[in-house]
């Protein structure tokens, strides 16, 4: 088997664990590496699109850096894992908070997973919207008198009493983003296959 070299563009360390812990269920021969990748996008993402577009350009700025010092010939892959806020009409709040994963390989080819969603109080909801430039990590880190809370359990830990954690959020999102990889066979077949 190829060896497989995944490099996260970001340096949160709950980030990092959550794609070792998803790699670590399907694949034996990883490396993970990290860089500061820009998302390009505002620090608190409002909107799928934006959301997306983030974790596209994590992926790909992630990747590029195995592109550049691509030595051998490993598989090379480039994750991206943006959260932020989008709209939905039947929440109290009218917004949820979704995590999203974008996986790139060396083709440039994608996959996409996302956590599960959650709301947040109304009155961090104001805040945001309000405060174009705030960012909720900011906001519910003072509210758990946590300045590290995005680095650690995340706003779910503290929201659900630590029974849910950021990592476990990430953590799906990675492992839904990796499905069409995993099933390669599954996703290449047409409707005659079935």
């Amino acid at each position: 088997m190829k060896k497989i070299k995944i490099c996260v563009g970001s340096l949160n360390p709950v980030k990092i664990k959550a794609v070792e812990l998803a790699y670590h269920k399907f694949f034996d021969n990883y490396k993970i590496y990290k860089i500061k990748a820009d998302s390009n996008v505002l620090d608190q993402p409002i909107g799928l699109k934006m959301i997306l577009k983030g974790a596209y350009n994590r992926a790909k700025n992630a990747l590029l850096k195995l592109k550049y010092e691509k030595k051998d010939n490993s598989e090379i892959y480039g994750i991206g894992i943006e959260a932020g806020l989008v709209k939905i009409s039947l929440a109290n709040t009218n917004y949820m908070d979704f995590q999203f994963c974008v996986i790139m390989d060396e083709k440039e080819k994608i996959s996409i997973g996302s956590g599960i969603a959650f709301e947040y109080p109304q009155f961090v909801i104001d805040k945001i919207i309000s405060e174009k430039d705030t960012e909720i990590g900011v906001i519910m880190g003072k509210l758990a008198n946590n300045v590290n809370l995005k680095s650690e359990i995340g706003a779910i830990g503290f929201l659900s009493k630590n029974i849910i954690k950021r990592k476990d959020i990430l953590f799906q999102a990675i492992i839904c983003a990796l499905l069409p990889r995993i099933n390669e066979d599954l996703y290449l077949r047409n409707k005659n296959n079935i």
